[in-house]
């Protein structure tokens, strides 16, 4: 019973002492709300900070917002008077705003008279109006509100806001806002990185960072890095903030695919795929397949392609990729499409340009994928090995519309990238062939050759270069292995039926030719050979002194010879190989003139030959001497003086060059030789034009990260409701009231009995 009473007292009291001290209460309400506003600000900070607007839409966030609006909800209730209407207003777009709700908050600000009021309202209402997007407006109150680092920083935002670059450099020269925590040079990093200088970019986006180590600042300089080929710096940054936030995780993971660091990236991207977070998820798929593609294991590259597809819509990147795939497959109109379909949506996505380019190639439209390659040529680096195919491609495209300048250098382009890129090789093998730099071509195809044994082409290219040279002995194993590749080509047959004769094999070689000319009519070159081998043939029955079958094999030749030149007239050479039939059928005028239609050194060996064997010595050495002044090394022609001038010692000559299996020059003509001399026959062959399938392994298109925002600083304030004064408390009489006590054995009286006094 006492306990009650006390209880009853207590709550008593303390009803009392709040009607008595109501500004004590509200102060204490003030307070809480104050103290939720501290919680609140820094995750809707952050949550521009981060860009990361999903942070507002938390339930840890959102109970703070629902526990201020019933803190205020009470302190205003207590504490309201009309006369604190302005405050009200303002608390309330606080409120609004921490809600997210910008445009109502600006509005109930937009209709009050601040002009006598507190300057921090003003400074309130600038941060209402920059979330809305009313920058000017915004700096107009910021000019107006309490000096402060807070005002200065958010000012430079809002010329940033409105792509006022230039104005927003000078007043970042003209000020300072020490204590941002970074975000003064932050902000001053974007506006330098809009305004096209990256280097002073990153010069700030550094000084944010040594001041407070955030992931924008982090982020925002890796992403700098990376578009300014520093792939290896941005890597740093980007891996620093990767554990923590899984934006940088997959930032991490792309910069790891430019440094072609495929399984690395890989190893990234699974792990993010593990955990729970899914926000990023079709970016790590599309990444899965990036690094698939790099690994070279295409179809697996496809499935997560697809993958991506179902999460992602259909961005360049990932519309490049799947392209890729096709290309590596040959697929050259799948891809085509493909890359014409991001192009029409992106005019400025190079990567598809290179894509589309190879896909023309691959359809023989060089003319078209030149000018695809010409619009992307800001995207060919000619730093990275990955693009050595690109190269390749450009210049077979140049080679084959016959701009040889163009094509040699993009050739030597994709060699520096790639010293075992048989197929640049060997396409500057083929222009050196065109600009008769025989030597030259030999050197490239021969380093071909080590690279890729399986082309049949390259190597009767090879041998061709061989004969050029006169070099038979190797010439037979390389046209060997060319016929044993392809027995249908042609040109290798021609060089394999050449080596035939010159390895003394007379028989097979016809039998060869005759074939050959059989199913090839219409290719000169097979008569003029087929015509040299009836001709030596036509040597060995006269050593043998069988006459009849010499001139009917002299006459083969003759017609032989007379079917090339009809066939192909500009070939002045095949008169020098008319010209030593009719030497042998003593014809000799008409062979004069033969060896004169085609003035090289050849026909002034062979002219010199003709006068020995009519003893005009004088005569032979004058043409054989201008023949060795063209050329003092050819050792044909030195054999020819050294006989001419030592005349009866040429049968013990034409013994020792039969003998002589490392002969440097070709026994065959010595050992058919009807007069010691050695005679030349010029061969004929023409080169293979070469075409590869293309590896078309492209450079992946890197992932850019377009998430360039300025973070300005938002500190709204609540402005207490002013305190009132009350009047003074009046004095209240206290009526009391008598209480009856019934004690124990008493009888219940009224009233009270006075004492009788005396």
């Amino acid at each position: 019973m006492v306990q009650k009473i006390y209880i009853l007292v207590s709550s008593g009291i303390l009803l009392m002492l709040m009607a008595l001290s109501p500004n004590t209460a509200s102060a204490q309400d003030f307070s809480e709300c104050q103290k939720i506003v501290k919680d609140l600000l820094p995750v809707f900070n952050r949550s521009f900070e981060e860009n990361n607007p999903a942070l507002l839409r938390e339930e840890s966030y959102q109970r703070g917002i629902r526990s201020l609006q019933a803190a205020y909800s009470l302190y205003h209730k207590r504490a309201f008077q009309p006369s604190d209407s302005v405050q009200r207003m303002n608390n309330e777009a606080v409120i609004l705003a921490l809600s997210g709700n910008y445009q109502k908050a600006l509005h109930i600000m937009e209709e009050l008279d601040l002009s006598t009021q507190d300057a921090y309202l003003h400074y309130n209402r600038g941060l209402f109006a920059m979330l809305s997007g009313r920058y000017e407006a915004a700096r107009n109150d910021f000019a107006d509100a309490p000096g402060g680092v807070q005002a200065t920083l958010n000012t430079m935002v809002t010329y940033a806001k409105q792509k006022k670059y230039g104005q927003a450099i000078d007043f970042a020269g003209q000020n300072s806002a020490k204590g941002t925590g970074g975000k003064w040079n932050y902000n001053v990093g974007m506006v330098y990185k809009f305004n096209g200088q990256l280097t002073e970019a990153v010069d700030e986006m550094s000084a944010a960072v040594r001041q407070k180590d955030e992931m924008a600042y982090r982020l925002q300089r890796g992403d700098i890095l990376m578009r300014t080929g520093n792939e290896k710096r941005a890597v740093k940054d980007f891996e620093k903030v990767s554990r923590t936030h899984p934006k940088a995780q997959i930032r991490y993971a792309n910069a790891l695919l430019s440094l072609n660091q495929f399984g690395a990236a890989k190893a990234v991207f699974e792990k993010y795929l593990e955990s729970n977070e899914r926000t990023f998820r079709g970016d790590a798929y599309l990444g899965m397949g990036h690094s698939f593609y790099g690994l070279m294991q295409i179809s697996e590259a496809q499935r997560y392609y697809k993958l991506a597809s179902t999460l992602k819509r259909e961005t360049p990147a990932l519309q490049s990729g799947i392209g890729n795939t096709h290309l590596s497959k040959h697929e050259y109109q799948t891809a085509f499409t493909l890359f014409d379909r991001v192009i029409k949506k992106d005019s400025t996505y190079l990567p598809a340009y290179l894509g589309r380019a190879v896909a023309n190639y691959g359809q023989k439209k060089y003319d078209l994928a030149l000018k695809d390659f010409k619009k992307a040529e800001k995207a060919l680096n000619e730093d990275n090995k990955f693009f050595a195919d690109l190269f390749v491609t450009k210049a077979f495209s140049e080679y084959y519309l016959k701009q040889t300048t163009g094509a040699q250098s993009d050739f030597q382009k994709a060699i520096k990238l790639d010293g075992a890129r048989y197929e640049a090789l060997a396409g500057m093998s083929s222009i050196m062939i065109d600009q008769k730099r025989f030597s030259e071509a030999g050197q490239y195809l021969s380093k071909a050759l080590q690279y890729e044994q399986g082309y049949d082409l390259m190597w009767s290219n090879y041998g061709n270069l061989l004969l050029h040279f006169d070099m038979f002995k190797k010439g037979y194993q390389v046209f060997k292995k060319a016929v044993s590749l392809n027995p249908s080509n042609v040109n290798a047959q021609n060089g394999w039926g050449i080596v035939l004769l010159e390895n003394d094999q007379l028989d097979r070689s016809m039998s060869l030719f005759d074939s050959l000319v059989r199913e090839k009519p219409e290719l000169p070159f097979l008569h003029n050979n087929h015509g040299i081998v009836q001709a030596y043939i036509g040597n060995r029955h006269d050593q043998r002194h069988q006459v009849n079958e010499a001139n009917a094999r002299y006459d083969g030749s003759y017609d032989d010879f007379k079917k090339a030149m009809d066939a192909a007239p500009s070939r002045k050479f095949y008169n020098v190989n008319q010209g030593n039939v009719y030497r042998y059928l003593e014809k000799y005028d008409e062979a004069k003139l033969s060896y004169q239609s085609y003035q090289d050194k050849s026909a002034l060996n062979n002219t010199a030959v003709m006068y020995a064997g009519q003893e005009r010595i004088k005569d032979a050495k004058y043409y054989l001497g201008i023949a060795i002044q063209i050329d003092s090394l050819h050792r044909v022609f030195q054999y020819n003086m050294t006989v001419l001038v030592k005349g009866k010692q040429k049968e013990m000559m034409r013994l020792v060059a039969s003998s002589d299996e490392n002969s440097p020059f070709s026994d065959i003509g010595i050992k058919y030789s009807r007069d010691g001399f050695v005679t030349i026959y010029l061969y004929d062959y023409e080169y293979d034009v070469l075409s590869f399938p293309g590896r078309h392994y492209m450079p992946l298109p890197v992932a850019e990260y377009k998430e360039d925002y300025f973070i300005p600083e938002y500190d709204f304030k609540l402005i207490a409701y002013p305190k009132k004064k009350s009047d003074a408390p009046k004095n209240k009489k206290v009526r009391y009231h008598s209480q009856k006590v019934k004690l124990p054995g008493s009888r219940a009286r009224s009233g009270t009995k006075c004492p009788v006094l005396f």
